[in-house]
């Protein structure tokens, strides 16, 4: 072989491997959209966290008799098909109606909440998002409410964009908006992640009871969810 031919091939073949190394670097951090917003593709972990479970059922519909837990675990699998599908990292604390006691305590609850935390923990997670659902003794408390923990202004700025798109539903169907409000909750301070609790509703209320028991209504809180939380990150990239 000629030495010129020789060079010419060698060169082919180093321009063919600069341009994967290329592609596959714009791959990895090239922005992606995402309901109309723009962000970068190295995004954090995500915990997400579906409340109750097994024994504790947590709530139960006043009519329906649906349990929270159940409710919860759906719009959490489904919030994280979607963050998923948008190109995010997620880590769930349930994925079946069971509590978990990978952590040994005094109670089944401690156990529960301990195992939580050491899942949240262990993911090294960037964001923690627990999906519940509210009961108030009067029947007129309806609506999707994001609770933090006042001393973290990261869960603060989540709760906000979380709560803000939520208010497009609120308004929808309660002709209401909510600002986030702090909570002490052993879920949002177990970790130094920005951490919010999400109560999409209330069983206690008629209205929202017959929303939350209808899947598509839940498929349309994880949507928002969704859209708030990437509404986070993008603003933290």
């Amino acid at each position: 072989m000629r030495f010129f031919d020789f060079v010419k091939r060698n060169l082919f073949a180093a321009c063919i491997v600069a341009l994967v190394v290329v592609v596959a670097g714009f791959a990895l951090f090239a922005p992606i959209i995402v309901y109309g917003v723009r962000i970068a593709k190295n995004v954090p972990v995500i915990v997400i966290d579906a409340g109750h479970g097994g024994a504790d059922a947590g709530v139960v519909g006043k009519t329906s008799g649906a349990k929270e837990s159940e409710l919860n675990l759906d719009i959490a699998l489904m919030l994280g098909e979607m963050l998923e599908g948008a190109g995010m990292t997620v880590v769930y604390t349930r994925k079946n109606d069971a509590m978990l006691r990978e952590v040994k305590s005094d109670t089944k609850k401690r156990s529960d909440m301990f195992s939580r935390a050491k899942i949240i923990n262990s993911a090294k997670a960037d964001i923690v998002v627990s999906v519940h659902i509210n009961y108030f003794p009067s029947e007129v408390r309806r609506g999707a409410q994001v609770f933090f923990e006042r001393k973290s202004e990261q869960s603060f700025a989540l709760a906000k964009c979380v709560q803000e798109a939520l208010n497009e539903l609120n308004l929808k169907e309660t002709n209401r908006e909510y600002s986030p409000l702090t909570a002490e909750k052993y879920i949002l301070t177990c970790s130094p992640a920005a951490s919010i609790i999400v109560e999409c509703g209330f069983l206690s209320n008629p209205a929202d009871e017959k929303l939350l028991i209808s899947s598509a209504y839940r498929a349309e809180l994880a949507q928002i969810i969704a859209q708030g939380i990437v509404e986070y990150v993008s603003s933290n990239n």
